[in-house]
């Protein structure tokens, strides 16, 4: 019995499940990418309160 190759559909298929996977992969990575600046810009505040409470003490 002989297989068939792979079809158009098949191909385009593939690429567009790729498309989506890149592009959900690239949401992510911003969020992520919000999350570090949002935690370090809070980490940054806290570290400032700290020196101006021994300042000002």
């Amino acid at each position: 019995m002989h297989r068939r190759g792979v079809g158009a559909g098949a191909i385009a298929k593939k690429k567009l499940a790729e498309a989506k996977y890149k592009e959900r992969g690239t949401v992510l990575a911003e969020d992520q990418i919000a999350q570090l600046v949002k935690d370090s810009g809070l980490r940054c505040l806290e570290l400032e309160i700290s020196i101006m409470s021994l300042v000002y003490r």
